[in-house]
């Protein structure tokens, strides 16, 4: 496939207007190749077989339908699935398929690479690369249902790969309208959910979105200070800030959003911090995930708590009557869990 040639896969109904028409399309093949690339997940123009054969051949010669493509492929031990997909400029991505419960979750990636630089994050030692398009964003979706044969919409998606999401705001959004157009992806909204690292401005913006994604938030300290020094976007949008554009989110769409909380032993899991947390999570319509520091021994510096203290920290916040629960990942074994995706040239 010519990396020169321009890319449909990705473009909107309206997008595709332009291109299709400059090749004497008629209006309505618009909506006929969109469905063919999103509702049928058909990538080979040849096969668009209500379209004119010559228009088929002349798509074919003048214009790319490139999802990316997957060049490695790695498993851990619990079936976690973990992907390298290859981009049309050389760069790559990874993605991940886990099941869990029977229930099966694609975790995606934005960015390749990221530019927060929080410190307990491996995507953050890589800086950013450039932003994905939206088709690189939804491409891993059909990527990964052909590999896994996945059928129909009972899957969920989750933002939460390499990149920050709300950094690439406009492609991310793009991406999930695709996800959910019932003549798309068809996916519920409610089987998405975008983490964001605290990007203040941009969580506001997401509450005025008439349909948007659910909203989870890396929160991982209870004080500005400690913030500051793992997660840099914080001297940025500090705590409050940040709190006030989550409380911004839940009111405009009603949803219960996410606090995510990585347990970095020694830093952020005493009782001190616990009892903070606590108040934070009091004040807010929010539940938590609290989740272990997947360690990274020769890339990173920190350790997850003993498993007994991630436990007595949930109870703790359970006594409370907090909504609380512990996110044990997978897939640490082969670097596919959270805060472990990165790119090595």
């Amino acid at each position: 496939m010519d990396a020169a040639l321009p890319n449909l896969y990705g473009l909107s109904r309206e997008a595709l207007a332009a291109p299709l028409e400059a090749l004497g399309a008629r209006g309505y093949a618009a909506g006929q190749v969109y469905r063919w690339m999103y509702g049928r997940r058909v990538l080979d123009p040849a096969r668009w077989t209500d379209l004119p054969l010559p228009l088929r051949q002349r798509i074919a010669e003048t214009c790319r339908v490139d999802p990316g493509r997957i060049e490695g492929r790695t498993e851990a031990p619990d079936g976690t699935l973990k992907v390298r997909i290859a981009l049309h400029d050389g760069r790559a991505v990874e993605a991940v398929h886990m099941v869990q419960a029977g229930r099966v979750t694609l975790c995606l990636s934005s960015q390749a690479g990221c530019a927060l630089g929080c410190t307990f994050c491996l995507t953050g030692t890589m800086g950013l690369l450039r932003h994905l398009d939206p088709g690189e964003i939804v491409g891993q979706v059909a990527l990964l249902q052909e590999d896994r044969g996945l059928a129909g919409d009972r899957f969920n998606i989750v933002f939460m790969g390499m990149g920050e999401p709300l950094h690439n705001y406009e492609a991310v959004l793009a991406a999930f309208r695709l996800l959910t157009d019932p003549e798309g992806f068809a996916l519920s909204r409610r089987r998405i959910t975008l983490s964001s690292a605290g990007l203040a401005p941009a969580i506001e913006r997401l509450a005025e979105e008439p349909k948007g994604p659910r909203l989870a938030v890396s929160l991982n300290a209870t004080t500005d200070l400690q913030r500051d020094r793992l997660m840099p976007i914080n001297r940025k949008y500090p705590l409050e800030r940040l709190l006030a554009a989550c409380r911004t989110f839940a009111r405009a769409h009603g949803d219960r959003f996410t606090f995510e909380y990585v347990l970095l032993h020694g830093v952020n899991d005493s009782d001190a911090d616990v009892d903070r947390l606590g108040r934070i999570l009091a004040r807010h319509p929010a539940k938590l995930n609290l989740i272990p520091f997947n360690a990274v021994p020769d890339r990173l510096p920190f350790h997850p708590p003993p498993r007994a203290r991630v436990v007595e920290i949930r109870d703790r916040l359970l006594a409370r009557g907090l909504p609380v629960s512990i996110r044990w990942s997978r897939g640490a074994e082969v670097r596919a869990a959270c805060g472990q995706l990165a790119v090595q040239s």
